[in-house]
């Protein structure tokens, strides 16, 4: 059994060292493989793992998961001591990822739900299993085989047709995928090609993850995600809160740290409108977000590791090319899209979407823009209003359902195909 690691013990993650790793475990993999040919599954066994640990889609799967008749037996697979906290806080029954318990685990279960890859579980013995992907959040960026960053080997790639023979371990390790819901029908040819599936594995019933967004009535949302932003305000609570969330560079140091002059033109601005920058890095980001005061405060995802909760709070975000922008469109709300190094992310990452359209026309290359585009945001009245009938057409698109239930209707899916389906085929 390896070592739980906790938060703080994590090392910087990169798609070449976590691709090396697997060609390396591909022994294990074979293994893994030849015990499942004979060992029966329990359709009544469910396994559920997340790198966000019990949150999130995961989270919300699980509890629809128990509202099922008859409920399934439900194991969370945990890889960190801080999700074995939440586990054992939350009552449920779990195992450790890498023990043998969370390989037996895996073996046996007849479905097994994923947010992030099949690393969440138990990588050894999945075949077989109804494998639900609950993705944690929608196809802007290019996603798995689609990107030659997802499957870069590092100086691995130099040998010849490893690059292509990593791009067939993805499409054929994500094949196995039994059900990924998304929320719009825009999303689903991305999503059949990033993970070699087809329309059928990809059913629109909205993202359980979502559903947080859709609960109760507007009021009861922003007084809920206020309450969890309140503590983060400091002395400015009654100000307008801007969250700044930009995605994870692949590894690469994030070229949108504002310069210090740069912080200063911030901190003016939001004492002119009364505004709280709240500044949110990606949890695998790698850049120096170290300016704190009254007005400009840093909230990771230690603070508060789910972003679901915080949306309805916000009153303008600013991102790039992170996912979160099409959660946020839910609220209706203005958004700024920083993107100072766009071309050269299309050539290495890749975007699914025009990002013109995404922006509604007008996306900014610095924060000197950024900060002219927060002063007209918030002080005309008709530039706000036109920003906010952009949002509401984007979330026109992007949320299919908003009645809150996604997550039932995911696990529902998983129960009519754990209970029709030979298990081990």
């Amino acid at each position: 059994m390896e070592p739980m690691q906790t938060s703080g013990e994590r090392k910087p993650y990169s798609f070449a060292s976590g691709n090396v790793a697997k060609v390396r475990a591909l022994p294990r993999y074979l293994w893994g493989w030849l015990n499942t040919l004979t060992t029966r599954r329990d359709p009544m066994l469910w396994v559920i793992g997340s790198n966000f640990g019990l949150a999130d889609g995961a989270w919300a799967f699980h509890q629809a998961a128990e509202r099922l008749d008859p409920p399934p037996r439900i194991v969370w697979e945990v890889s960190t001591e801080r999700q074995r906290a939440q586990a054992i806080a939350a009552n449920v029954a779990w195992v450790d990822r890498d023990a043998p318990e969370g390989f037996a685990a895996v073996l046996h279960a007849g479905v097994i739900a994923v947010t992030h890859g099949l690393g969440d579980v138990n990588r050894y013995g999945q075949h077989g299993a109804v494998i639900v992907q609950l993705w944690h959040g929608a196809p802007l960026k290019k996603l798995h085989a689609d990107s030659p960053a997802v499957t870069s080997l590092g100086g691995l790639g130099r040998i010849p047709g490893f690059s292509g023979f990593m791009r067939w371990l993805y499409r054929r390790g994500t094949s196995s995928i039994s059900l990924l819901p998304t929320g719009a029908s825009c999303f689903v040819a991305s999503l059949c090609s990033a993970f070699n599936l087809s329309e059928d594995q990809v059913p629109v019933t909205g993202e359980p993850r979502a559903d947080v967004l859709f609960l109760g009535g507007e009021a009861d949302r922003i007084a809920a995600s206020t309450a969890v932003l309140a503590p983060y305000l400091g002395d400015h609570s009654d100000a307008a809160v801007v969250l700044y969330a930009p995605t994870w560079r692949d590894g690469e140091p994030d070229p949108s740290v504002p310069t210090p002059a740069q912080w200063k033109l911030l901190e003016q601005v939001c004492e002119r409108h009364n505004l709280v920058l709240l500044v949110r890095p990606h949890p695998l980001g790698v850049g120096a977000y170290d300016y704190s005061s009254s007005r400009i405060r840093l909230l990771t995802s230690a603070d508060q590791p789910e972003s679901m909760p915080l949306l309805w709070g916000v009153d303008l975000l600013i991102t790039d090319y992170s996912s979160m922008l099409v959660d946020y469109t839910a609220t209706g709300r203005p958004f700024v899209l920083l993107a100072p190094d766009l071309e050269h992310y299309e050539a290495t990452r890749g975007l699914y979407v025009d990002y013109s359209w995404l922006a509604g026309g007008s996306w900014y290359q610095n924060w000197n823009q950024v900060a002219d585009r927060l002063t007209e945001l918030f002080s005309d009245s008709e530039a706000a209003e036109a920003a906010r009938a952009h949002t509401r057409s984007l979330a026109s698109v992007f949320h299919q359902y908003t009645d809150g239930l996604s997550a039932d209707r995911v696990a529902q899916a998983a129960q009519t195909l754990v209970s029709t389906r030979r298990l081990g085929d």
